[in-house]
């Protein structure tokens, strides 16, 4: 499986990213069931020293990311968060995160089909946003053209008068 890490304070050691990746509820300690389209996908998280929990994850399609709401969190903290890449992915890994609405920075490794984030969060933080380049649910280029090729047919027969010779 191959593995890919950037390291900015190094956060996310290897020791780590292992230990994440054989056993991600044992690292984090936190699950977060988000359900989309009628499926269940398990976000891994934890704090290092706060006992945060995050409220509700929804995903923005609008802006390709996912929010998360924080509640508890009562000193400045690290937060990891393991997200399988059918949830949201990004071209290179390059995400965009935001911490109450600040641009922050983190540190990203990756894992077979999963994206591992460490980033800091601060006292009474409330909302994390991660943004990539394709979020679930994908409206798929196939669909798009079924839609389409159908929503002219129905015109074409709604509209079109043979001519009598």
């Amino acid at each position: 499986m191959p593995l890919s890490s950037a390291h900015g304070d190094n956060v996310l050691t290897p020791p780590f990213v292992h230990a994440i990746v054989t056993n991600p509820i044992s690292v984090f300690g936190k699950t977060y069931n988000l359900q989309v389209d009628n499926m269940t996908y398990p976000l891994y998280y934890g704090f290092h020293y706060t006992s945060a929990t995050v409220s509700k994850i929804s995903v923005v399609p609008e802006s390709n990311s996912i929010q998360m709401s924080l509640q508890n969190v009562t000193e400045t903290d690290t937060m990891w968060v393991y997200i399988p890449q059918s949830i949201i992915s990004s071209d290179s890994n390059q995400f965009l995160l935001y911490v109450d609405g600040k641009n922050t920075s983190y540190e990203i490794a990756t894992y077979s089909h999963s994206t591992i984030l460490g980033f800091t969060v601060n006292t009474n933080t409330h909302e994390v946003q991660i943004q990539g380049t394709r979020v679930i649910p994908e409206f798929s280029t196939s669909v798009f053209s079924v839609a389409v090729i159908g929503f002219v047919s129905i015109l074409v027969l709604r509209f079109y008068r043979p001519l009598k010779m």
